[in-house]
């Protein structure tokens, strides 16, 4: 992947935060300073998912957690780096970016956003095939958003790099980010899991009953 230095700047310092707060300070230190290596390394080594990938910032946002975690030398649990992955998403900057959305209001955000990256993929999956694969199923799910995908780069590189028991961590901001749209995700297979899928059911927090 090409190197984009903005995800790493912008979330170096909250995660650096909140290892200081949940940790010590020299553990901070070290996982900043060696993470922005690991950084590097890691996205020199990812899959090029394409030009205007509309998915590309999920890897990036995953691979500045898990070059964090390496430059901690794994000192950090998978467990404990998921704390401080909420920790950043809950952070004030954060919270009110997603905020913004509210899946009440707009309860076909995702499935819509999914057809855009749909329709890229159409275009350019040829020659990007190390991408996510995704598929809908209208008639499963009446309200709010539902789609699933049956292959994750993110995943598979992860695998490749031996770090791979850190992926429930990162599956798990899937929640995170929904609730702080006012929404709930429900899911029951995850890729990281070994199942053949992962699948996304978004619905607003206030819909009851939904179908």
């Amino acid at each position: 992947m090409k190197y984009v230095g903005i995800y790493w700047t912008l979330f170096a310092p909250m995660i650096k935060k909140s290892i200081r707060a949940r940790f010590d300070s020299s553990l901070a230190v070290q996982s900043i300073r060696e993470g922005k290596k690991e950084y590097k390394r890691l996205l020199s080594r990812a899959d090029d998912l394409g030009p205007g990938n509309p998915m590309a910032m999920n890897a990036y946002f995953a691979y500045v957690f898990a070059a964090a975690w390496l430059g901690s030398g794994r000192k950090i649990t998978p467990d404990e780096m998921a704390l401080v992955m909420t920790d950043v998403l809950e952070s004030k900057l954060l919270r009110t970016v997603f905020g913004m959305t509210d899946l009440n209001r707009q309860p076909k955000k995702w499935y819509r956003d999914m057809k855009k990256y749909e329709a890229w993929f159409d275009k350019y999956g040829k020659d990007y095939p190390v991408n996510w694969n995704i598929h809908f199923d209208e008639a499963r799910h009446k309200d709010g958003s539902f789609y699933y995908f049956t292959r994750c780069p993110i995943c598979e590189f992860c695998e490749r790099e031996g770090i791979a028991e850190l992926m429930p961590a990162l599956c798990a901001t899937d929640e995170v980010m929904f609730r702080l749209q006012h929404g709930k995700l429900f899911r029951e297979h995850t890729i990281a899991n070994g199942d053949g899928i992962c699948d996304y059911w978004v619905v607003g927090d206030q819909m009851g009953g939904a179908k």
